[in-house]
């Protein structure tokens, strides 16, 4: 067991936060450790909302582990379809339902968990480590080309280039509904959802677009295929919002197939996938790499079901 003497300078302190300043590990760490019970105030079960006195001894257990500095847990059972791989990079196709990277240390079943088992300099590629090496995230219901970094020099090269836009990411999208036109763009704004909601929102008014807290969000979609009920869009991400392509799609009353969070959650899952990833060699420059993620089997029978 971990003990931590509370002395006068951290009295009055809420513990979650007294937790996460001595022991190194993050606040939602902390958090969950108290909502776990695993947290003792002089030998009772702490709560987070209550401030400490002085001379107040908190006990945690000593295997807690800092959720940002803690790897993937290597998982070498987990199925793994390597797309490409060189000497800086591996790009794997992610499954519909996994999850990029951990949230927490020791969280099972992530394509992070699945990597380093395989590719164990990918665990020391990212910063923080618990990324794995990942240098992009698709959400856990979308499927497609995921990149990971096998050296920090390769992570950090790559993060830039996603961070400036150099990387050109394209996605198929099955979406409810059929767009009056075949070629279209999305330039508005995003908000993050408020009273803590996973949603995000577009900005539609002026006070909105020119908000502080709005997110400059630019998509482009061109149809590939239409069938009676809904339409085959190819996407082309020009910036990488939290669920750019989702909410954009939502507000032009084209929800994707199976979305969860905007649209109805259909049997299946969400049908969002990464289909194309091209991207710069980080050691070579000048050399373009373009990988492809051809689409599952579940995905593909699932299309040539609604757009014959």
């Amino acid at each position: 067991m971990q003990k931590f003497l509370v002395d006068a300078a951290a009295a009055h302190q809420r513990l979650d936060r007294f937790v996460a300043d001595h022991s190194g590990l993050s606040r939602g760490a902390a958090m969950r450790l108290i909502a776990d019970g695993l947290v003792q105030v002089d030998g009772r079960i702490g709560k987070k909302g209550v401030a400490l006195l002085a001379g107040q001894t908190v006990t945690l257990p000593l295997e807690a582990q800092n959720d940002l500095t803690t790897a993937p847990v290597a998982a070498p059972s987990l199925p793994l379809t390597v797309l490409y791989e060189d000497v800086d990079v591996v790009v794997i196709s992610k499954p519909q339902g996994m999850a990029c990277h951990p949230l927490r240390a020791g969280e099972p079943g992530t394509a992070a968990s699945a990597v380093v088992a395989r590719y164990p300099e990918c665990a020391k590629a990212a910063e923080p480590v618990r990324e794995g090496g990942v240098c992009h995230r698709l959400d856990t219901d979308t499927s497609g080309a995921l990149l990971f970094a096998k050296t920090p020099s390769a992570w950090q090269k790559l993060r830039s280039d996603f961070a400036e836009g150099l990387v050109e990411k394209e996605y198929l999208a099955l979406v409810v509904g059929s767009p009056s036109d075949d070629e279209f763009d999305v330039t508005l704004p995003l908000l993050a959802g408020r009273g803590g909601s996973p949603k995000m929102t577009v900005a539609t008014t002026p006070e909105e677009i020119y908000h502080p807290a709005a997110l400059d969000a630019h998509t482009c979609f061109v149809v590939e295929r239409r069938g009676p009920e809904h339409t085959l869009l190819r996407v082309s991400a020009k910036t990488g919002r939290r669920h750019q392509i989702r909410v954009h799609l939502a507000h032009l009353g084209l929800p994707i197939v199976g979305d969860p969070l905007y649209g109805r959650g259909e049997p299946g899952g969400q049908f969002l996938h990464a289909s194309r990833l091209t991207f710069s060699s980080p050691s070579q420059p000048s050399k373009r790499i373009t990988v492809e993620a051809p689409l599952l089997q579940d995905r593909a029978e699932l299309l040539a079901k609604l757009v014959p």
